[in-house]
């Protein structure tokens, strides 16, 4: 609640969501995508608390069950560590995102990405290419780097694009 009725959130949704919109000259501080950048952040926070909450309800006390002579006294049977739809869609979305951003990156960077996600050392890139490891480390992290970039870039054109569907 805390968070929807912050004074500098409040106009922009107010705003943006409001039954009855202003005037375009009274525009708030927060753009749509920043706002919606925050309200994601938000439900995020709401998602994980609930999650961490169900989760440990989810725990309960095999020894209340049990008689005292059993032995098994304090143990705590786990919540179920399964990842729930949410977390699925979430992943899917993610790895969807990255798989496509990915693809635009140079051949060098995308080469040694792949080669450090199956394990493989600096050394034994170095090694395989035929170039300095120093040079690896150079295109590891640019190629971190510009991936980073190609999300965030695709993350405000889609943002961009919710923003003219509403409005």
């Amino acid at each position: 609640m805390r968070s929807l009725e912050n004074p500098v959130s409040r106009p922009a949704m107010e705003y943006y969501f409001g039954q009855h919109p202003p005037a375009p000259l009274d525009a708030p501080e927060w753009t749509l995508d920043r706002l919606m950048i925050w309200l994601h952040a938000v439900v995020l926070y709401v998602v994980r608390e609930e999650q961490s909450r169900v989760g440990y309800r989810r725990e309960i006390a095999i020894g209340a069950a049990l008689p005292a002579e059993s032995g098994e006294g304090s143990r705590l049977d786990t919540a179920d560590s399964a990842p729930d739809q949410l977390d699925a869609l979430l992943q899917e979305e993610l790895q969807g995102i990255l798989a496509e951003c990915f693809t635009t990156l140079g051949r060098e960077h995308r080469k040694v990405l792949r080669m450090r996600v199956d394990g493989m050392k600096y050394g034994e890139i170095a090694t395989r290419l035929g170039v300095n490891e120093n040079t690896v480390a150079t295109w590891v992290s640019r190629g971190i780097r510009d991936l980073g970039q190609r999300v965030r870039r695709r993350m405000e054109r889609r943002a961009a694009g919710t923003a003219g569907e509403g409005r």
